[in-house]
Formats: structure tokens, sequence, C-alpha cells
């Protein structure tokens, strides 16, 4: 009993404080202009033995009407800040103009509490992203504060969201966009029991945390199913003899044993970089092409696909100063809690991906992880006994969260909830709003006109294959 009441004084005594946003100013991307801000204290761990706080950023954008509630916008990652959404905010306010949006940088990423205090801070000279000389001293960091890396969690992060929810929504309907591995940390944070939303919108389900086929140890796969079918249904209209799968085989060995060709590469595996363009539609639809002329020994193709890759990455959300990913975090919350392999080697893996023709370096950059890590707790790999209204979008062919994998969680989420809509994007990649946002706003409008929970498909022209 003695340890209930102190925790909530704790609690108590942080909620006693008001938040007070005030007027963003000085900026250089005028998508932040008219915005408000705020700095929130949250209890570092939580436990009732201890009084240690962290500080949340948290970035508001004024309805462009009348405000009649708010939608709580949160990013991916692990490790990516509330930035990485910033330019979505126009589209969000075309689809919720009565609603507030608000995007907090959970723990650990953008201008929030970080894992390595001085080397990811802002005014740090490489702003929040680590440079090639911080690397020690953050790991040093991180290893004589093992208690404090180790509270930057899935649940404790979700009890901040939970608690900011609660705190500081605006008056009225309270709704939250989850993307990727915010799709994870808003069911984490609906598993707590609260807060009590209106409507929850899931983009690129990440699967179960139990399911052994799609883990992060397991991305390759996931990447290459996807790869395969692309492959499939451009060989399926082809008049060609012979089958893009064949001549990506041969180029893919040819890059292993004739050193000619292989210097004529870009420095990046050649299955990586097929890989990443299954993110990027205006990219994957030249694969065709960069396979054609790659063949013939042309690399002309697969540099332009490099340079727009570049391009993309280098652009998106490259205005904010704090975009740039947590990558401390990303390795502590995946090693903890998203590799269900940790004990494989980088050389396995490696040979797994050996015969694959499109990859992902994910797995081995967490592989053998060098970082501290937390134990899993009570939640890991649970299900919420109960949804609010919920629309989970979902692409036929992303390379990051799978189809099947979302499939197989949808199900089991079904278990418990029956007010789920399941909307696949038909060729969609991975993040419905960014790249089908045409298929994202038609599922959304219908869903927020009180429809009843369906499982459907919809087309969209910018991400279809052709």
């Amino acid at each position: 009993m003695k340890s209930f009441l102190s925790l909530s004084v704790l609690f108590f005594s942080f909620l006693v404080c008001s938040a007070q946003f005030t007027p963003s100013t000085n900026h250089i991307n005028t998508q932040l202009e008219g915005s408000q801000t705020a700095y929130i204290k949250v209890p570092l761990n939580y436990q009732a033995n201890s009084s240690d706080s962290i500080s949340l950023f948290v970035r508001k954008f004024p309805a462009r009407k009348t405000s009649e509630g708010s939608i709580w916008l949160i990013s991916g990652g692990p490790g990516e800040s509330g930035a990485s959404l910033y330019p979505l905010v126009d589209q969000f306010a075309s689809i919720f103009p009565n609603l507030d949006i608000i995007i907090p940088d959970h723990r650990g990423t953008g201008l929030s509490a970080k894992i390595c205090p001085n080397e990811e801070n802002i005014d740090s000279p490489n702003g929040i992203g680590l440079a090639n000389n911080e690397w020690g001293s953050c790991f040093n960091y991180m290893y004589t504060h093992q208690d404090y890396v180790k509270s930057f969690s899935i649940t404790n992060a979700a009890k901040d969201l939970n608690y900011l929810i609660q705190k500081i929504s605006t008056k009225g309907p309270k709704y939250v966009y989850a993307v990727s591995y915010g799709t994870q940390l808003a069911l984490r944070m609906q598993q707590l029991g609260s807060p009590q939303l209106d409507g929850l919108i899931l983009d690129s389900l990440v699967p179960l945390q139990n399911d052994e086929d799609n883990d992060l140890s397991h991305r390759s796969f996931v990447t290459n199913a996807v790869g395969n079918e692309v492959l499939n249904y451009y060989d399926s209209i082809s008049q060609s003899e012979k089958s893009l799968t064949i001549k990506l085989t041969e180029i893919l060995r040819k890059e292993k044993e004739d050193q000619s060709f292989k210097n004529k590469l870009p420095q990046q595996k050649l299955s990586h970089l097929f890989g990443m363009m299954l993110n990027i539609p205006k990219v994957r639809n030249n694969i065709p092409s960069i396979i054609n002329t790659l063949y013939e020994g042309d690399t002309s193709a697969l540099n332009q696909a490099v340079r727009d890759i570049m391009s993309f990455h280098v652009t998106y959300a490259s205005d904010y100063q704090t975009f740039a990913s947590s990558i401390p975090l990303a390795q502590v919350i995946s090693s903890s809690e998203n590799n269900l392999r940790p004990e494989i080697k980088k050389t396995e893996l490696a040979q797994e991906d050996g015969n694959l023709l499109f990859t992902s370096p994910l797995a081995q950059l967490i592989a053998e992880n060098s970082m501290p890590s937390y134990e899993r707790d009570e939640y890991f790999a649970g299900t919420p006994l109960n949804l609010p209204p919920t629309l989970i979008l979902h692409g036929t062919l992303d390379p990051k969260t799978s189809l099947n994998g979302a499939d197989r969680h949808v199900l089991e989420l079904s278990k418990f909830s029956s007010n789920i809509s399941y909307v696949k994007i038909k060729d969609a990649p991975h993040f419905i709003a960014l790249f089908a946002p045409d298929g994202f706003g038609q599922a959304v409008k219908t869903f927020m006109n009180g429809k009843e929970a369906s499982d459907y498909m919809i087309d969209d022209v910018g991400v279809e294959l052709r």
C-alpha cells in the first residue's frame, strides 16, 4: 500500500504542473509557422521508489477551423522524432480541419530527453545525430548509466504517451494516428488500459512481437518476398524469353565473381540497393529497366536509381533540425524487444542472405548488440483487451512490415475487439500516408464518417505497379 501511495503522489506531482504551450518562432521552414511548443516533465521510469524525471517535447498545430478536439501523430522508428511527420501536417489538416494536431518527440528522440544527453544534443557539433567522434563518449555514457538507458523502453514510452494525451489534449474527441514502430507504441499504450480514445489509425502495422517469421532478424526475407512479387508481376506482362528473376540472379552472381564488373557498381551491396528500391514507388517501377540495362553491362539506370533514393532521403524533412534518428534508442529497443534471434552472428545472417535477390542491412546492424538492453516486461507480445474504433492500413507490397505479419496481427487483435477496419492499399509500400495519400484520405474519411467496420482493398494510382 505504501508503494502504491508513493507512486500516486509522484504522478500527482506531475499532473498539477500545468503545461503551457508557447508560440514557436524563428523557423527556417514555414511549415512550423503558427505552431506551439511545450516541454512536459514525466517520470523517468514510473517506479514508486524513483523521483527522477525527464523532459518531453511536444509540438501543436492549431486546427485550421474551430477546434473540436485533437489528433496525435506518433512517429515510427524506433528512433524517429516527431519531425518525420511535420511534412504531412497540411495533409492531416485537410482531413481533420477541426482537430488540433499534436506531435510529440517520444523519449530518446528529437528535443526530448536523450540516451546520450551531450552527444545527441541539438547544440552538439553534429546536432542530434551522432558524429563519428561522438560514438566513443556516447558508448561510455551508456555503460556508466545503464539504469538510465534501460528506462528508454517501449512500455515507458507508452506510459509517456498515455500521460501526455490525458494531460494536454484539446477538449473534445481524441484520436491517435501512428505509423510503423508507432503502431507498436500505440498498441502498448492500449495494453495499459488508457487513455480513452475516440479512434485509432494504424499505418503499416508491425508484426506481433512473437512472430518468428517477421521479426527484425528476418527483415531480408520480408524484403525479398516483396521483391519477388514485383519481379513476378513484371515477368507476367513481359515478352522477354529470359525472366527478370533469372537476369537479376545472374547479375548478383557476376557481382561476386567478376571484379571488373563490380568496379563499375556503387559501393553498396546490389541486393541491398534493390531492396531499397522497393521503398519508393517511383524507383520501384523502374526495376525492370534497371535489371535489363545492368544485364547488358550498362550501369546508368542503376546509378540514376541510387541518386533518386539519396535525393528522397536527403530532401524529406531535411529542413528540420530535429529530424535525425537516434541510433542508440533504435538499437536499445530493437535488441531488447524486436529481435527474436539475439544470439545470431553477422556471418550467419550473411549466409542466410546469400541467395536472396532483395535484402535489407537491418538485421546485420542490430546483430551482436554491444549496447545495454533491458529485460522484457509483462506487456511483451501482448494484445490489448479492448480497442477504440480502429482503422488499420497496410500496403500489399510493404517491404518492411510484411502483409503476412499484418494479417496475423489483425487476426489476433480481432479476437478481443470487433470494431476494427482493415484496409489494404494495392501495391503500396511502407508508410501509406506518405506514399498513397489519396488512398489514405479515402480510407480515413470513410472511417471518420462512422461507417461500420469492414475489410476492403483500395487502389491508389500513385503507388500502382506499371
